[in-house]
């Protein structure tokens, strides 16, 4: 089994089982926990002395989170069923079940047109992008002792001469994404289906914006969470972790803890909230974060027998209900 997955994923794990003991065990009884609340797998076998079994057990990734896997408890009886021993694994010293995180899926999100142009910096010129999502604010003609990976290779053979790309350090402007991990009303699959549309969500712009060059910050809605920061797209893979363990807790604050994170950012461009429900504190936040000129985007995870009627405005507030990071892309706004 490998230690980590995508949702939606099959893994196969295989647990073995060892007879230690100098007599037989005529009949047990093994029970495997797996990443599905819903799939409890049940091994039933006997074993002689000193023989060793394995058994390969199919695993569905249903949902997003931090998996202990593996066998739970064990229960040996003899042949009549008449004395039953159970031993309850998990409480020995020595076993610890293996873990499985299981990542949310990554939606890609294309460029918007904007975004391809570049206009995304203050203080400076347009800035160009790449297709893979490097920026530069220039080309000028090959120096000696330019580095070939700075060539811009198209405009270079269009031109019939060696050019490179000029890069300017511009103010770093800052998006935020802020996920309401409060689930104050809401157990069962209900919570494991908010949990997983909110991180997904979360994952597809985070993603996004760090390919076009915005400092990223991930925030979650109770005070002891660290705020995860990623300055290029090669810092997603730790935004990407935490999304996978999030804990949806019912305490928080997500109002609390955004308005104290965009104190530290003085070119604050975007703010991204995902929340199936925000009180009136978060909602003057976010109408006060919209007057200021920053762009601001509430995202609500639908689901069950929510409507998107539910769905209360915001003045100057973009807000989009959504059942997946696949209506997210259709959603999104050309702000850059």
């Amino acid at each position: 089994m490998a230690p980590s997955a995508i949702k939606g994923d099959r893994q196969t794990l295989r647990v073995g089982i060892y007879n230690d003991k100098p007599f037989p065990l005529s009949m047990v009884r093994a029970l495997v926990q797996t990443p599905d609340p819903k799939q409890i797998a049940e091994l039933n076998f006997s074993l002689d002395p000193g023989v060793q079994i394995y058994y390969d057990i199919p695993m569905q990734c249903v949902w997003r989170g931090a998996y202990d896997v593996g066998i739970t408890t064990i229960e040996v009886s003899d042949i009549f069923g008449l004395l039953r021993i159970r031993f309850d694994l998990r409480r020995l010293p020595y076993y610890k079940q293996p873990q499985l995180i299981v990542y949310p899926r990554l939606v890609h999100i294309p460029y918007l047109t904007s975004a391809m142009r570049g206009a995304k910096y203050e203080g400076g010129g347009a800035h160009q992008v790449t297709e893979d999502g490097e920026s530069f604010s220039d080309t000028r003609q090959y120096r000696f002792g330019d580095p070939f990976k700075r060539v811009h290779r198209k405009l270079s053979a269009r031109k019939r001469q060696l050019f490179v790309k000029r890069y300017d350090i511009p103010m770093e402007s800052t998006a935020i994404v802020a996920v309401n991990s409060r689930e104050d009303h809401l157990s069962g699959e209900d919570a494991l289906r908010q949990a997983d549309i909110s991180c997904e969500c979360a994952a597809a712009i985070a993603h996004y914006c760090l390919r076009i060059g915005y400092v990223v910050d991930l925030i979650g809605a109770d005070e002891y969470d660290p705020i995860v920061e990623g300055k290029g797209i090669r810092d997603f893979s730790r935004i990407y972790d935490s999304l996978a363990v999030m804990k949806f807790i019912p305490s928080g604050n997500i109002a609390a803890n955004l308005s104290a994170n965009m104190r530290r950012h003085p070119n604050l461009k975007a703010v991204y909230v995902i929340s199936s429900e925000y009180d009136q504190d978060l909602s003057d936040l976010l109408a006060v974060l919209a007057q200021s000129g920053c762009y601001v985007k509430l995202l609500s995870p639908v689901f069950g027998g929510k409507e998107k009627a539910d769905i209360k405005p915001i003045l100057g507030v973009n807000i989009s209900a959504v059942a997946s990071a696949d209506e997210l892309i259709a959603t999104l706004d050309d702000h850059y």
